[in-house]
């Protein structure tokens, strides 16, 4: 059966050891809006993309270069004194991809990573929580009892009943099955509009699996805070209008 995913890697990089951060655009964004930061704050090159005649039929114009939807991202290992060194690989996208292609696409992801002898893959979620809630809850997932340690380590709490979807619930699963490290991070969100807040969450966990390499998401906590009250604007200028509107679905 011919494979229906392809990957193109534009340049060689070694990125043995590295930790892959995969984010697709799911509940609150969470997963693209973290990628996007990583990949600027860290000023990473596109290194490769996936590709499939099931793919949307989209390219990503960024800069004035057309990119395809789902791409790869890579930088320099970095090393410490102690002679430990660090390395990121994003894999993100702002599309989400069709049902039937989620499994090719998640499973050509862990062949890629195991080719390159990559150490882990953590994907990055959001879940829905309750409106008015302003502390951003955490909880991870990890196919193997390494990652669930760490997880544990910096405070995260494990589900222990649940599900994950998606490309990241693959992921999850044929990692258990591989005995491969992957973990999924799902913060809560406010599904209503992208939540950067809930990112930067998640970026602090992961700016602990890899100490040498630094990502500071504050700029993203202010920046979260300029589209909160650029959308609380927004709720009050809407309030006058509220009955006459009741029936839209962006009013709830």
């Amino acid at each position: 059966m011919k494979d229906i995913i392809s990957v193109y890697e534009y340049k060689k990089v070694d990125i043995s050891n590295s930790l892959v951060v995969v984010g697709f655009p799911t509940v609150g964004v969470v997963g693209t809006i973290a990628s996007r930061f990583i990949i600027d704050t860290l000023k990473l090159d596109i290194i490769g993309a996936f590709s499939s005649d099931f793919f949307y039929p989209i390219t990503v114009v960024s800069k004035g270069r057309p990119l395809p939807p789902v791409r790869i991202y890579g930088g320099n290992k970095k090393c410490g004194i102690d002679g430990r060194c660090d390395q990121i690989v994003v894999i993100t996208s702002e599309f989400f991809p069709p049902v039937n292609v989620m499994r090719p696409l998640a499973n050509k992801i862990l062949e890629w990573c195991e080719s390159h002898n990559c150490s882990s893959i953590v994907t990055v979620e959001g879940f829905n929580m309750a409106n008015g809630s302003k502390e951003v809850p955490l909880f991870g997932v990890a196919s193997m009892k390494k990652g669930r340690e760490f997880l544990k380590k910096q405070k995260v709490e494990l589900m222990e009943e649940g599900m994950v979807s998606g490309i990241s619930g693959i992921l999850l699963y044929e990692g258990e099955i591989k005995k491969s490290n992957s973990m999924c991070i799902l913060a809560g969100v406010h599904s209503d509009f992208p939540d950067a807040r809930a990112a930067a969450k998640v970026l602090e966990v992961v700016n602990k699996m890899i100490p040498e390499i630094e990502i500071d998401p504050e700029p993203l906590y202010e920046e979260a805070g300029k589209i909160e009250e650029e959308i609380e604007k927004h709720m009050q200028k809407a309030k006058p209008r509220q009955s006459l509107i009741q029936t839209s679905p962006m009013y709830g």
